[in-house]
């Protein structure tokens, strides 16, 4: 079994579709492509330049519901509206594409915003749905993380027949859907020495998860709340979310945020005046409510 990742870096981990194996792995990599002599950055595009191309180039996760998916043919999601409300901010055109997931967030980041791609393309100004943590950005210093928008938890969703309590210490022996290879996973698989192991079914999935709760294949879904809220919908009525947290195991909420190349900090210090003037103004909210969910604006954070 991949051992979970540091209780301290969990925000790091918990964002991406894959369960991440943790601050060695990424430790390893850095040290590998140092020793290689792996080119580092490519020509930065600070504030200025963005501004005279008339251009914001915006990497978005793929396949990543609610946040950035194709829905007929067309890429939508909170992050692809919020990439487009900032660059309006800024007065230039969005340029947003689809970033395939890597094994780590740290190389997510290098692929898209400070190194490239081996087999080439265009670098990214920012990226969206970055874990935003203060360990994590000293991991990667090539980047600079930026403008936290939303703080996100994990949430039981449950048959309330099947199981009468969201205490995840006193959950019952009934089947729970969790995305395979995820924090709940890996959570649920280890709880109370692994008394619902049995119990546990593994999807592709948040929203295949909850596909097998409200058809009675599950009688809950640990998933995070943002996922949990836009596959439900109405239906949440019916299913009733709350949010836990994971005792004995890492933390259960985080921030996201952005990030830019290490050396575009102007254009990561406006995109945040941008952020600030789209969570004043309600914007931020109606872009998250258009797709089902309920935005938190991040605590203050260092």
């Amino acid at each position: 079994m991949m051992k979970p990742p540091l209780p301290g870096l969990a925000m790091a981990y918990v964002t991406r579709r894959r369960f991440l194996s943790g601050l060695a792995a990424s430790c390893a990599a850095v040290g590998i492509a140092s020793a290689l002599g792996v080119p580092r950055s490519a020509a930065a595009r600070p504030l200025d330049e963005v501004m005279e191309r008339g251009r914001l180039r915006v990497a978005v996760y793929r396949d990543f519901p609610p946040f950035s998916f194709q829905r007929d043919g067309k890429l939508v999601g909170i992050d692809v509206d919020l990439a487009k409300a900032i660059a309006e901010k800024l007065g230039v055109k969005a340029d947003i594409y689809e970033q395939i997931p890597g094994e780590t967030v740290s190389d997510d980041l290098r692929v898209a915003v400070w190194r490239g791609s081996l087999f080439g393309g265009e670098l990214a100004d920012i990226m969206m749905h970055i874990p935003y943590d203060k360990q994590f950005g000293l991991m990667n210093p090539e980047a600079v993380l930026f403008g936290p928008y939303h703080h996100e938890v994990f949430a039981l969703a449950r048959d309330p027949q099947r199981v009468r309590s969201a205490m995840l210490a006193t959950l019952p022996d009934e089947p729970i859907a969790v995305e395979i290879d995820s924090v709940p996973d890996f959570f649920l698989l280890g709880l109370q020495g692994g008394r619902l192991r049995s119990r546990v079914i593994h999807c592709p999935t948040p929203e295949a998860a909850i596909g097998k709760l409200t058809s009675g294949e599950a009688a809950a879904v640990l998933a995070p709340l943002s996922q949990v809220q836009a596959a439900l919908g109405a239906r949440s009525e019916q299913f009733p979310v709350t949010t836990v947290t994971l005792p004995g195991m890492m933390t259960s909420n985080w921030n996201i945020g952005m990030a830019t190349k290490e050396n575009s900090r102007d254009l990561a210090y406006s995109i945040g005046d941008a952020v600030t003037a789209l969570t004043e103004d309600g914007t931020m909210g109606r872009i998250f409510a258009a797709y089902g969910v309920i935005h938190t604006p991040p605590p203050l954070v260092e």
